[in-house]
């Protein structure tokens, strides 16, 4: 072939987790032994659907107290009504009362959702942290939902490597044959001070919920189109440590030349020095060629 000025796509591949787009915790309001659980890893839940529930054991007795009291002023209550109806009591009297009523039963709606784990949001169970029977410290995390109708594939990049990330950039992970396509959602401006990396996030549409978080995957970005000098990746040898390859000269003879490789493409490279537009470059039986050896061109 003739080496010519062309476009070549700098592609690069880097590997991260995949995360739901939005991810919650349901944690544990009690440290108490858990009763029963409802859901599992895959499980669809909607907003405040009870995951687990405790046993009841004296740390949460407060909800059998919160019962109690709505029981006792819901008779006092109704007693004051049917009181008031014949003139026996103020207006006022029964006003406290059902204020009481209603302070008491959110008091006991506090304390059923502390004997019980609901969802925080609706989504899908991707983790679940305990078993009937353990006991979870108060504030721990026993569930994460997380919405997987898009996904994130979360990047940690170093200094070196972002500036090839674009917000907008195309990305490719391929699955069991199946290439799925994402976009570039988040390039910050600085890095992480704990880990010195840049936190890159690539947002792809899940449909058919394939990928799932925690999957450690490879994604290919679109980085940049650079024009140069290009040849097919097939011209290239690499052999003991260099890059090299073959020419033929205006005498039709075989020449070997040493080249500076600069973004390497999937089927072409673009070269920084050792050949020059024109140049006849061979693309194959390079592996059979000696300095000075005839060749044969075939168009």
């Amino acid at each position: 072939i003739t080496a010519a000025a062309a476009s070549v796509e700098d592609i690069r591949e880097f590997s991260g987790s995949i995360e739901g787009i939005q991810q919650t915790n349901a944690v544990a309001k009690l440290s108490d032994p858990i009763a029963k659980i409802n859901v599992q890893v895959g499980t669809s839940v909607r907003k405040d659907q009870v995951l687990a529930e405790f046993s009841f054991t004296g740390d949460n007795s407060s909800y059998q107290q919160a019962s109690e009291q709505v029981k006792l002023l819901e008779t006092t209550t109704q007693r004051l009504r049917d009181v008031r109806a014949k003139g026996g009591v103020s207006q006022q009297d029964l006003d406290q009362s059902e204020t009481q009523l209603s302070i008491a039963k959110m008091q006991l709606e506090a304390a059923r959702r502390a004997t019980l784990v609901l969802a925080p949001a609706a989504g899908v169970v991707t983790d679940a942290r305990f078993k009937v029977g353990e006991v979870p410290g108060v504030n721990t995390v026993m569930f994460t939902i997380a919405k997987l109708d898009q996904v994130i594939l979360k990047l940690n990049i170093t200094s070196q490597d972002i500036g090839l990330f674009k917000k907008g950039a195309v990305a490719e992970i391929t699955l069991n044959g199946e290439t799925l396509k994402g976009k570039v959602t988040m390039v910050p401006l600085a890095a992480d001070a704990s880990t010195r990396f840049f936190p890159v996030e690539i947002t792809f549409n899940n449909k058919g919920k394939k990928l799932l978080p925690g999957m450690f995957v490879s994604a290919k970005i679109h980085a940049r189109n650079v024009k140069g000098l290009t040849l097919p990746n097939d011209a290239i040898v690499y052999k003991d440590g260099v890059n090299t390859v073959w020419i033929v000269d205006s005498n039709g003879k075989a020449k070997r030349k040493f080249v500076k490789l600069g973004v390497v493409g999937e089927s072409t490279t673009q070269i920084l020095d050792g050949v020059n537009p024109g140049d006849k470059v061979m693309v194959e039986g390079m592996s059979r060629m000696n300095d000075g050896d005839k060749v044969l061109v075939t168009e």
